[in-house]
């Protein structure tokens, strides 16, 4: 498998949000790094995944793309772990019978299909403490569509997502477009994962919200050279943060443990 300057600037990207921002945040939210079982679900250049290895946690991790699995466990280097080729959905599951301290699904829910029996089956890996770490773009926010991979330059406006018959009738028809990426942002557009949406999948899962961090530019933002800004109480407010809030991070328990 080639491995283009690409995808080693990916792995980096994701290397450092996960080593600068989200270890930080989980170690702020009292989670155990030191010697803790990772599963990483939907790990992708492997970046996320070797960063929480170097913190000192003992991984796993599988991806559904070929592609990406082969980059893996090729840009993991030396590290003591495997990426596997396997999806979510699929029976028998992925390390079926394991359990885990800590799941991450890193930008990876929004795009699940199935998002009830998702959930389900992390709650079936977690530990007897263990916890889900997900993070995702809300839907109304700007380019909560991943509108951003498309080439057109009035498709990556922030909101165009949201404009009447944007996806069915606007999308369908810009020239030179690579049609997997029109029909992922058509594919989010169905399911428009938002925040309010999200926590009630949650608790009808029979899990609980034990932290959360909502942004206006969020830590996957630094590659496009910002720096992370907290949506504050914006973040608190039903309607508002939907729009406002670009990146968001639960920390998922089961039902009962202890809130923010």
């Amino acid at each position: 498998m080639d491995v283009t300057e690409h995808d080693k600037k990916y792995w980096r990207y994701e290397y450092d949000v996960v080593a600068n921002y989200l270890i930080p945040l989980l170690r702020r939210w009292g989670v155990q790094i030191e010697e803790a079982r990772l599963l990483d679900v939907g790990c992708a250049y492997s970046g996320g995944i070797c960063a929480m290895y170097d913190a000192g946690m003992v991984c796993r991790g599988f991806d559904f793309d070929e592609r990406f699995v082969a980059i893996a466990n090729g840009l993991r280097g030396n590290r003591k772990f495997h990426i596997v080729l396997a999806d979510i959905h699929e029976d028998p599951a992925p390390y079926a019978g394991e359990t885990f301290d800590l799941v991450v699904l890193h930008d990876v829910f929004e795009h699940l299909e199935k998002k009830h029996l998702a959930l389900q089956r992390l709650k079936s890996y977690l530990s007897q403490a263990g916890e889900i770490l997900i993070t995702f773009p809300p839907y109304y926010s700007a380019f909560g569509a991943h509108q951003q991979v498309l080439n057109s330059k009035f498709a990556r406006l922030p909101y165009f997502h949201l404009l009447p018959f944007a996806l069915t009738a606007i999308l369908p028809r810009l020239m030179d477009e690579h049609r997997p990426f029109i029909e992922e942002v058509q594919r989010l557009g169905k399911m428009k994962m938002g925040l309010a949406k999200f926590e009630r999948l949650v608790d009808e899962a029979g899990l609980h919200v034990a932290h959360r961090k909502h942004y206006l530019i969020g830590p996957n933002h630094i590659r496009f050279g910002l720096k992370p800004v907290g949506a504050g109480i914006l973040g608190r407010i039903p309607g508002i943060r939907e729009l406002l809030t670009t990146g968001a991070i639960y920390l998922i328990a089961r039902e009962g443990a202890l809130s923010e």
